[in-house]
């Protein structure tokens, strides 16, 4: 009886030690999978930091810098982590890279995309102007009329010595005119009506506008181009013009360009030293543009993410013009013209470039380093304007 008992018993015991180690081994083979699956943990923003499975599993789960949310980063097919190898190109072009991102993040970031498309881009400058008041060029015009009749009379006589002095006189009165900010035009005519501008004295039906833009702004100006004047006494009037003359020197401390324009004055309404603000809009045509935010400008090389579908996307490097503007239902935008890199229909992406761009160093594509840091920002536009310029 006593042997049966201890057989019995022995017999329980082995079936409970093998019940146990089969399930430990279940378990250990459980989180060994788990192990293969994800190397490590680390932020879209800070792809340095690297949170073990084993510390995420513990509470580690945010980003110790940004406090994000960590995301996990997937072993090879083979189950081998790769994090620690060389990272290798796919044999892309130099200015193409591609780039996966999950379903999920593409939601959590929420991902925009825009087609590119030919649009009517233009450009607005908006600055402050005021109505000439200019005793000064007035008298230089009465100056060079003055020496125009006595350089005639003279030449018509026999005394070359005396034309040829006439003649140099003439000609410095009209270098005086053209620093004053007059060009051949304006001084051709002047010396047709044989009349100085009195309404650079006076209120006429026409009137001079003075206005300042910044030297990057001089390639969307032009002489003939149109303007509007708006007056703080009258709000809400519009008086219509063009740019007569774009002064030839450059004022050192403000970085600007004088403008003078002639607009309508019917009533008699701006007068000699009023402000007005001046609109002057320049229509650049249809060009293909890409928008502004899809740009991702390195000061070197801009980079914009195509999205190919299906969660991937592809890095390329773009050649764009001048920013400028579209109109989509009394709506503005601001566009870039594309000078090279895509074509019409490609799929951009406007919104969470920035994150597909930290992706792509976490994945080896490193696109930033790739294009030089595509996460440096460039200012185009002077750190100070002065008082009353906006853009």
């Amino acid at each position: 009886m006593n042997k049966k008992i201890i057989f019995f018993a022995g017999f329980v015991f082995l079936i409970v030690t093998g019940l146990l180690f089969y399930g430990c081994g279940q378990k250990e083979k459980s989180q060994t999978g788990v192990s293969e699956e994800i190397a490590y943990w680390t932020c879209a923003m800070h792809p340095s930091v690297r949170v073990s499975p084993q510390e995420y599993n513990s509470g580690r789960k945010n980003c110790p810098i940004c406090g994000m949310d960590l995301i996990p980063v997937k072993k090879s097919e083979k189950g081998k982590d790769t994090s620690s190898e060389p990272k290798t190109m796919s044999p892309e072009p130099a200015s193409e890279v591609k780039v996966k991102i999950s379903p999920q993040e593409i939601r959590s970031a929420g991902v925009r995309t825009s087609p590119v498309a030919y649009r009517h881009l233009f450009k607005e400058i908006i600055t402050v102007g005021k109505v000439a008041y200019d005793p000064e060029l007035v008298v230089a015009e009465e100056e060079y009329l003055a020496a125009l009749s006595g350089y005639e009379k003279i030449s018509a006589g026999s005394n070359p010595g005396a034309a040829d002095q006439s003649r140099r006189l003439l000609e410095q009165a009209e270098y005086r005119l053209k620093l004053l900010g007059l060009n051949e035009t304006i001084i051709a005519e002047l010396k047709k009506n044989r009349r100085p501008h009195k309404n650079l004295l006076l209120p006429e039906n026409r009137v001079w506008i003075y206005a300042d833009v910044y030297e990057y702004e001089l390639g969307s100006l032009a002489v003939g181009q149109k303007i509007e004047v708006e007056a703080a006494a009258y709000p809400g009037e519009i008086y219509s013009g063009r740019i007569i003359s774009i002064s030839p020197t450059l004022d050192s401390m403000t970085r600007s360009v004088r403008i003078r324009a002639e607009v309508e004055n019917p009533a008699l309404k701006l007068k000699p030293e009023m402000y007005v603000q001046v609109r002057i809009v320049n229509h650049l045509g249809d060009h293909l543009a890409v928008p502004k935010d899809a740009v991702l400008d390195t000061g070197r090389r801009q980079v914009v993410y195509v999205d190919k579908g299906d969660g991937e996307y592809l890095a390329k490097e773009v050649k764009v013009g001048e920013l400028a503007e579209v109109e989509f239902n009394g709506r503005r935008e601001k566009f870039y013209p594309v000078k090279s890199g895509l074509e019409p229909g490609d799929v951009v992406v406007t919104k969470a470039n920035f994150l597909i761009d930290s992706q792509s160093q976490i994945t080896g594509a490193a696109a930033s380093s790739a294009y030089g840091g595509a996460l440096e920002t460039k200012t185009d536009l002077p750190s100070e304007m002065p008082p009353g310029h906006q853009h």
